[in-house]
């Protein structure tokens, strides 16, 4: 019982760290781009129909 008490310890302490040190560039980057693009294409959609009107 006390081996897997101390496994479990182990466990958490190791899943925090992973968390602690993640590299969160890419997904800043993908988020930045997704935002340029819909803004983009809000942009684009606006110049239409401001030119159609």
């Amino acid at each position: 019982m006390v081996e897997k008490n101390n496994l479990s310890e182990e466990k958490h302490t190791a899943h925090q760290d992973d968390h602690s040190n993640l590299d969160l560039r890419g997904t800043l980057m993908m988020v930045l781009f997704l935002g340029g693009l819909i803004l983009v294409s809000w942009f684009g959609a606006f110049m239409l129909f401001m030119g159609r009107m």
